[in-house]
């Protein structure tokens, strides 16, 4: 079995930080039909979790492991991850299989899991160039058709809360981040960190939400605009919906002139859909409506993703917490 150079899909650089012959013992005993040699490389991106491809002559498999250095916030488990990602087998839902968890620091230096390898195509731009119109509105559709049967998946059956999962609770994660704003707040920023925790949206019924839906962490089938898998689990937990569907339009409301946002960008002449009809796609494929809570998550997200960016672009992150404020007003602020 060959595997096809993935890393202009997929995104990978050299690594030289895995232990290979350490790996390869332990893959020997833990891996049914694992076969060495391997080589190894790692995927870009994963800021939260470092991913790797590895490769034998027989198989491809992906290995997680926890950060180097873990930012600030809280990282969840990487055990958590893996025993969701086996709850989720039996419902069909596109996401990775996991094959083996390793707690032992002897073997690489972290815990870390594998899982096998979906091979497909990783789109990095939401505009999706060099696709037709038509193709290109086939991969909108299928992203917000994978998110809405993600949230149509019943938790309980799921029985995460056994692998440390509780429901999201709003006022903890506002907190957080209006905490942190008290170092480089700016006037918009403020009003933002003063509204946001007073004016809580009713939480919809709550279910399995991703927590970082954005298209890079889609893998599409090599042919057609099917979603063969989401990846990425390290943000999971149980909440509101609306906050994944918050977080996918982001991307249609954040625009600045040098970024713009996928609104301004929109159309039959693109084949990419306004943040309009992706609300509505959603409403129609999950039944769930979406009203001022909706607002309420958009301007949380915008808020958060502006203190985010603000050391770096601070004329960005003032154009993001102008569009919270404006989903803020149309939330009631």
């Amino acid at each position: 079995m060959t595997h096809p150079d993935t890393s202009q899909m997929l995104g990978t650089r050299p690594a030289d930080d895995l232990h290979a012959d350490a790996l390869t013992e332990w893959m020997a005993g833990a891996v049914p039909g694992f076969e060495g040699p391997l080589a190894y490389v790692r995927f870009a991106g994963g800021h939260r979790n470092r991913t790797y491809r590895i490769d034998t002559p027989t198989q491809a498999y992906v290995l997680r492991r926890r950060p180097a250095d873990p930012p600030r916030e809280a990282i969840h488990p990487i055990e958590r991850e893996y025993r969701l990602l086996e709850a989720l087998q039996p419902t069909g839902y596109p996401a990775p299989r996991p094959l083996a968890f390793c707690d032992d620091p002897a073997v690489i230096g972290d815990p870390f899991y594998l899982m096998a390898l979906v091979e497909g195509r990783t789109l990095w731009d939401e505009t999706m160039p060099g696709m037709t119109p038509a193709h290109r509105r086939e991969h909108y559709d299928a992203w917000i058709h994978a998110l809405a049967a993600l949230h149509a998946l019943d938790p309980g059956p799921l029985a995460l809360e056994a692998a440390g999962f509780a429901p999201c609770r709003l006022d903890h994660k506002v907190r957080h981040w209006t905490e942190r704003s008290e170092a480089r707040v700016t006037p918009e920023l403020a009003r933002l960190a003063d509204w946001l925790p007073v004016a809580p949206p009713q939480t919809a019924a709550t279910t399995l939400v991703h927590g970082n839906f954005r298209l890079q962490n889609l893998v599409f089938s090599q042919e057609g605009a099917r979603v063969a898998s989401v990846i990425d689990w390290d943000q999971a937990g149980l909440g509101d919906p609306h906050i994944d569907l918050a977080y996918v339009l982001a991307r249609w409301v954040s625009g600045t002139d040098l970024h713009p946002g996928l609104d301004e960008v929109a159309g039959p002449e693109s084949g990419i859909p306004t943040s309009e009809e992706m609300i509505a796609r959603y409403r129609q494929a999950s039944g769930r409506e979406a009203g001022a809570a909706l607002d309420w998550h958009l301007a949380y997200t915008l808020f958060r993703l502006a203190m985010l960016g603000q050391a770096e672009n601070p004329a960005h992150s003032a154009t993001l917490a102008a569009t919270a404020w404006h989903h803020a007003e149309r939330a009631g602020a």
